[in-house]
């Protein structure tokens, strides 16, 4: 009879430890299927906000900008002058001024040469997307020199552009040089000094010694 009952207890703890074990197992699964399910809810998520990211940058990078190209000249006068001016565009022939809209990059903005002005040097421009960025060559107008010694000019004519052209009149002497031209009148300019002049409108003009001296300049303003 204990025989029996001692039997029969081990068959039951026997059966607990079997739904014990299967419990665990099943709690395991669970578990692990949590996680599957965690996981499979993310994954498109994650694409989704990949899929976003990709068209924003793809948008962002196809995006142009704009270049604005200018020419001025300096001058002689306060107000900036435009110029109309032949200009290269990374190979891109256009004139002054001009706004294109570009691929976003870098861009070699080469300026031509006219006649009385010095070339500004060639630009290299950054143009970034949905921005503008500006090319400007500013064209310095070529000054012409005359040396004033001893009642003589080292040159005796000049042609230059009215309004645009300076020239400089040098004394390289010890003594003041006195020289005349109706448009700027008289004029004393004083040992190693110079005297800057823009003749104001188109004409031939002479410049001479007031004093009597030999020499003369005939000046063309076009």
């Amino acid at each position: 009879m204990a025989l029996s009952q001692t039997s029969g207890i081990l068959l039951d703890l026997i059966g607990h430890l079997r739904r014990l074990r299967f419990w665990r197992e099943d709690l395991k699964n669970r578990k692990k299927g949590g996680r599957i399910g965690t996981l499979l809810f993310f994954i498109p998520v994650i694409l989704i906000m990949a899929v976003v990211v990709y068209a924003i940058v793809s948008a962002t990078g196809s995006q142009n900008g704009t270049l604005v190209v200018e020419a001025q000249s300096s001058g002689q006068s306060s107000h900036v002058i435009s110029l109309a001016v032949a200009v290269s565009v990374n190979g891109q022939k256009v004139t002054t001024p001009a706004t294109l809209t570009l691929s976003q990059g870098t861009y070699t903005v080469t300026f031509s040469g006219i006649p009385w002005y010095v070339t500004p040097p060639t630009r290299v421009v950054l143009v970034p997307a949905a921005k503008t960025s500006y090319a400007v060559g500013t064209y310095d107008p070529i000054e012409e020199f005359v040396s004033v010694n001893g009642g003589s000019f080292n040159r005796t004519s000049l042609s230059v552009l009215h309004g645009v052209t300076p020239v400089v009149w040098i004394n390289p002497s010890s003594t003041d040089q006195v020289i005349y031209s109706p448009p700027m009148g008289k004029v004393d300019i004083p040992p190693m000094q110079n005297f800057t002049y823009v003749f104001p409108q188109k004409g031939t003009f002479v410049v001479y010694f007031p004093a009597g001296g030999s020499g003369s300049v005939d000046v063309s303003a076009q």
